[in-house]
């Protein structure tokens, strides 16, 4: 199931739908991230005062060394958050052009109230930067082991990804508590879509195209799972 669903995704990548909502999500991601780390430059600590030239040199040195660390590693894990957020308001356009293709008598045609999108979004939003600066210490520690922090990344960001476009890409079609219902017992195969999901936001450039594959395999995913779950 998985492996139709990415299969399909990869062959309808150039859509001109899948390239409008790409360059959307990119530019409102990089236009946040940018925002977010001049605040962070802003905010960020001077370096100590001292009579030594020298300990003024490498205080100043460990400050600008720890504002870059910071910065990349905080871009780098709010990345997932960001676009997810973005692509609640552009998710149906992905949506949609998939079932249109492969599934012409299942398109959604729910409308989802816009405080319902928004809500929802930011909500993610802050569960995930929440439970990712959670586990920052942790992060840093298995930086040292390879994978270690790849596989905590996938792990951590798994479940909440899977949940998030499953129910954005769900919500078309039935209201929410029909969502959770299906979430919920199809939910092993719903964190192993999330997994890889977040494995693709995990690997730079391939981030960039991860929240359009996301949503599409998401929104194939949710048609085989509700064509089994209407079976007897």
């Amino acid at each position: 199931m998985i492996a139709q669903a990415i299969n399909r995704t990869w062959q309808q990548l150039l859509h001109p739908q899948f390239r409008s909502v790409f360059f959307t999500s990119l530019v409102a991601a990089i236009i946040t991230l940018l925002g977010l780390n001049y605040a962070l430059y802003e905010f960020w600590p001077e370096s100590w005062t001292s009579d030594s030239s020298w300990v003024g040199w490498f205080t100043e040195g460990l400050g600008d060394a720890g504002y870059i660390a910071a910065a990349i590693i905080g871009s780098y894990l709010l990345f997932p958050a960001i676009v997810t957020t973005v692509m609640g308001f552009l998710s149906d356009k992905i949506a949609l052009a998939v079932e249109e293709e492969y599934y012409p008598h299942r398109i959604g045609n729910r409308k989802v109230p816009v405080l319902e999108i928004v809500s929802g979004a930011l909500k993610l939003a802050l569960l995930i930067i929440f439970i990712n600066l959670i586990a920052l210490v942790p992060y840093l520690i298995l930086l040292f082991t390879g994978v270690g922090a790849f596989l905590l990344f996938v792990v951590v960001n798994g479940f909440l990804l899977g949940r998030e476009y499953f129910e954005m890409v769900a919500v078309r079609h039935m209201p929410m508590r029909e969502v959770v219902r299906m979430r919920k017992l199809y939910g092993s195969k719903i964190f192993f879509a999330g997994a890889l999901i977040a494995a693709m936001f995990a690997v730079p450039l391939l981030n960039l195209l991860a929240p359009i594959i996301a949503t599409a395999m998401m929104t194939h995913i949710f048609q085989f799972l509700s064509h089994e779950d209407a079976r007897p």
